[in-house]
């Protein structure tokens, strides 16, 4: 039943999230209701909209704290408990050149965990200024808030990496970072490169032409929300 909740098992373990531990954490599969809201996202409301469905379907942790890795497990996961297992992509084979489309099997993509001793806000040394800042990883909040910034400022490039400093006013923080060497900006990225956690975006599958194994992306695209057209058609094995 749609109305079953089950605990999962996040890629960040749970280690970013205060008092909640693996397995706290439980949802349950899309409903009507849900798809209708679902029905309604766009590239300009996705990440308010989306919220509004996590809040329904989501018990243990309020959405707003999940890691943006930790949200992209879940997004996986419902469109295989909702929908189906399997979606196709469509791409160019780079050993016979021919396009051809791979079918992609969602439950064998690659997850990436956080390390069991990863704790957060992590003391990083940026190289040039010598001076220590506290990163976290980012979060739903944290992207909802890069959404407004970029409609109401313009580019949030800096904004971004500016709210992953813990303790400082992210605003403040994006004019002062505008005037940091490059490769200072470069460490606080690299953090969250070092902390990636969640599905990989790639998967090696033989190509159907000519069976050579090849590097598929799998594309974070709005039908991973809302199958529609061909990704509803291959729900259905047509």
């Amino acid at each position: 039943m749609s109305d079953q909740f089950f605990p999962v098992e996040l890629p960040s373990k749970c280690l970013p999230y205060l008092g909640i531990k693996q397995g706290d954490i439980q949802i349950r599969s899309y409903t009507g209701e849900d798809e209708q809201i679902l029905a309604q996202i766009n590239p300009s409301n996705l990440e308010r909209n989306f919220l509004q469905v996590m809040n329904r379907i989501v018990k243990g942790i309020d959405p707003k704290n999940l890691t943006l890795g930790d949200r992209s497990y879940l997004i996986i996961l419902e469109y295989i408990n909702s929908y189906c297992e399997k979606i196709k992509v469509k791409s160019a084979c780079s050993h016979c050149m021919n396009p051809v489309e791979f079918e992609v099997d969602l439950r064998k993509l690659h997850v990436t965990t956080l390390p069991d001793n990863y704790h957060q806000p992590t003391p990083v040394v940026l190289p040039v200024s010598n001076k220590t800042v506290n990163l976290r990883l980012l979060t739903v909040a944290d992207e909802i808030e890069i959404e407004k910034y970029q409609q109401q400022v313009g580019d949030a490039y800096l904004y971004r990496w500016a709210r992953s400093i813990d303790g400082v006013d992210p605003v403040a923080q994006t004019m002062e970072m505008k005037s940091w060497p490059t490769r200072d900006t470069a460490r606080v990225r690299l953090f969250h490169e070092e902390h990636f956690h969640g599905p990989d975006s790639t998967i090696n599958l033989p190509c159907p032409k000519c069976g050579q194994e090849e590097e598929v992306l799998v594309p974070f695209r709005l039908d991973l929300f809302l199958p529609v057209g061909s990704a509803l058609r291959s729900c259905f094995g047509a």
